[in-house]
């Protein structure tokens, strides 16, 4: 049977709430759920997920950040506690600035129901003139990034969280649901597998957005040849782009009527030839550091097998 503590009964208690200090006050602001929150939330998501999935780097005791967007992400990881801060910066597109706070005990160091103990998780944002402070824990928008946090200390602590586990704590989109791949073959296949699924669901809007689709796909397949080459942020970037904001793009696109097609037609094509024309870059690249690499190469047997045919000679 769950515990509830002591802070979770009085959130059930609706006569106490005007009596709790306001960080303590459940977050209720509607002009807060929109799609711009969504996406803060699920850029958050992600940038803890790719901690979470880092191998190569010691991570105790560090501060990870993140710019995107007008989004500013960090995460300070020490022994005892998982620190992070998420906040819109002055380019956000966003009417409602906001900066979202959660502290965490680690799991093994003091837990609740399963997870590390929750010390600090409040929004602060910019609402008719005022900075009000709520409490989010309860709220169904960043309930996520609890889970998401939980994974990150499993983690650390070199254990796994199953994703069944995660479904049956919150609910979360299809898209947030996919467990994050570990190794680069298992990512790149996954990014293959999802774009060559939205070009099949949305190839037949018209035969030049199936041409810019093909495009795109085919600089995707080109960059996976070296995709361990990339960087964290630049495979972020590209999982991004697959996973999210493409099949967002032609989602938005399809429901449209008539009128409002023909008048977003070009934009919507021109944007997808962008987000080919970047992989195409990356590609290029990629296909230089190769070059590079086999160069490299190359004058180093030289000088190796040069000077021992020398000295045989």
């Amino acid at each position: 049977m769950k515990r509830v503590n002591w802070r979770e009964r009085l959130w059930e208690q609706n006569w106490l709430l005007p009596l709790l200090p306001n960080y303590m006050k459940p977050l209720n602001e509607p002009a807060l759920m929109n799609e711009h929150t969504k996406e803060f939330v699920y850029e958050a998501e992600e940038f803890i997920s790719d901690l979470a999935a880092l191998t190569e780097l010691p991570r105790l005791n560090k501060t990870f950040k993140r710019t995107i967007q007008g989004f500013s992400f960090k995460i300070k990881i020490k022994q005892k506690k998982i620190h992070a801060e998420f906040l819109d910066t002055n380019k956000s597109s966003s009417t409602i600035k906001k900066r979202v706070y959660i502290t965490s005990y680690r799991k093994n160091v003091k837990m609740e129901n399963g997870f590390g103990k929750i010390i600090d998780s409040t929004i602060y944002y910019q609402y008719n003139g005022k900075t009000i402070v709520r409490s989010i824990r309860k709220h169904p928008f960043f309930q996520s990034l609890f889970h998401h946090i939980h994974r990150l200390d499993l983690s650390l602590s070199g254990e796994n969280i199953k994703l069944e586990e995660i479904k049956n704590q919150t609910n979360i989109t299809q898209e947030q649901q996919l467990s994050p791949a570990t190794d680069d073959k298992s990512q790149i296949k996954a990014l293959i597998s999802s774009a060559e699924h939205t070009f099949d669901y949305y190839k037949e809007i018209n035969l030049t957005t199936e041409k810019a689709l093909q495009e795109l796909l085919r600089e995707l397949r080109r960059c996976g040849e070296e995709y361990h080459l990339l960087d964290i942020e630049e495979k972020h970037h590209m999982k991004r782009m697959i996973q999210h904001d493409l099949p967002n793009l032609l989602k938005t696109y399809d429901s449209l009527n008539a009128s409002q097609k023909q008048e977003k037609y070009e934009e919507t094509v021109r944007t997808i030839k962008q987000m080919a024309s970047y992989l195409q870059r990356q590609a290029n690249d990629l296909q230089s550091t190769r070059m590079d690499r086999m160069n490299h190469l190359l004058k180093l047997n030289e000088l190796r097998y040069n000077s021992e045919d020398q000295s045989n000679s």
